[in-house]
């Protein structure tokens, strides 16, 4: 089994195109890229970390989520505006306000300031792909423009 991580899919969201020069025309093109790049990369059996900022809209959350392989876990972002159980029905296995700990990697929608001797590695999203963030010993952004838009594996068993 194999563990990803994606953060800041925005489906739905037309504007987001041109806030951070994704590669589409339409929100559409975009939604459809993202799930077929997606379900190209994850399995039935895999688990996807959704580190925030999913989509805009209940209806487009009820449609999208259910299409997209492997067991789903959303960490809220700032964007994610529904009750925790909404989310649930709509296809994802656990949701969560706050940062996940799963063994030594801090899963978090916004980067966390961590000292360099901590046994902890941050995966974040939020800043998508601005310049003033960069990968260190500590720290990944996994926003999909970082990220070739589709899930990045992190971890195997």
């Amino acid at each position: 089994m194999k563990h990803f991580i994606i953060a800041d899919t925005h489906f739905g969201h037309e504007n987001i195109i041109r806030y951070c020069n994704r590669p589409f025309r339409t929100a559409e093109e975009m939604n459809r890229v993202l799930i077929q790049n997606w379900n190209s990369t994850v399995s039935k059996n895999d688990t996807v970390f959704v580190l925030g900022d999913f989509a805009f809209g209940k209806e487009l959350i009820k449609e999208i989520a259910p299409k997209l392989n492997g067991r789903k876990i959303l960490i809220k972002g700032n964007h994610d505006d529904y009750r925790n159980e909404y989310y649930r029905n709509c296809g994802f296995e656990e949701v969560s306000e706050y940062p996940i700990l799963f063994g030594f990697y801090l899963l978090s929608h916004e980067p966390l300031q961590l000292s360099e001797t901590t046994p902890y590695f941050n995966y974040y999203g939020h800043v998508h792909n601005d310049t003033k963030y960069v990968d260190n010993l500590t720290s990944r952004c996994v926003s999909v423009e970082r990220i070739g838009y589709k899930p990045f594996c992190f971890y195997e068993t």
